[in-house]
């Protein structure tokens, strides 16, 4: 299968993402774009089925399919697998990571807490810095910016996640909610003051929106909690038309 499929998958189902990845070249696409459709792929299992076995023999799939990967085996036909294929051929550190995005996968299923804020702060990470180093390499800023900008997206799903009868959260006060906001904020700034090799930019602008959310969650955490943080559509666009125009982040 060529690109298309993935670019198509990430389009339909994350277009933020979409976006974000659109603005990096034909090089950096061909890289981002099979990592992101598997990103998509895997967190739409528990949603699609109200089956936990099913759900689990379906991330199963997923791990298999790497698995195949990593072996050099012929990989099991879907309208990315080609791609990925390409893409983490002799590349085991980042189908390393993509297992434990998987295994990461599994909490979804369910309706059980995390435990504490450690717990969380993992599943973020190997939910987003995961899929980050995948697309560059395993580097401390990468992990640090992918926790802070997967926490945001995390938060802003908490509305849905609620609504699922899910408890996405240890602490759903209002003071628990800004506590992550403002580490998750901490995260990012922190890396923007290094100088960071430029070739990261279009994998980090793939949290374009992350600062803007998190400052407005941390201004207003019971807005997050009723589910009226809201991000304009023309707001994103010109925020990220101008941080590409600036080879920014």
């Amino acid at each position: 299968m060529s690109l298309n499929s993935c670019i198509d998958i990430v389009s339909r189902h994350d277009p933020d993402k979409f976006l974000a990845l659109m603005a990096g070249d034909d090089a950096f696409r061909q890289v981002a774009f099979p990592i992101y459709a598997f990103n998509v792929e895997v967190s739409r299992v528990p949603w699609i089925t109200s089956e936990s076995l099913i759900a689990e023999m379906r991330l199963m799939w997923w791990q298999e399919l790497l698995e195949a990967i990593e072996l050099g085996k012929i990989v099991p036909e879907h309208p990315i697998s080609s791609n990925l294929s390409q893409n983490l051929d002799k590349r085991n550190f980042a189908i390393k990571l993509l297992k434990k995005t998987i295994i990461a996968r599994r909490w979804d299923i369910y309706s059980e807490s995390h435990e504490s804020n450690n717990d969380l702060w993992e599943y973020v990470e190997h939910t987003s810095s995961n899929l980050l180093a995948a697309c560059s390499n395993i580097d401390e800023s990468v992990i640090s910016f992918g926790r802070g900008i997967g926490m945001a997206s995390y938060l802003m799903a908490v509305p849905k996640l609620l609504k699922a009868g899910k408890k996405p959260l240890p602490d759903l006060s209002e003071e628990g909610v800004y506590r992550l906001a403002k580490e998750a904020l901490f995260q990012i700034q922190s890396i923007k003051k290094i100088d960071l090799d430029k070739s990261l930019f279009p994998i980090f602008r793939i949290g374009w929106t992350a600062p803007i959310v998190l400052k407005k969650i941390i201004s207003n955490p019971k807005a997050l909690l009723n589910g009226t943080v809201q991000l304009s559509e023309f707001r994103k666009k010109i925020t990220l038309f101008k941080l590409t125009l600036l080879n920014r982040y």
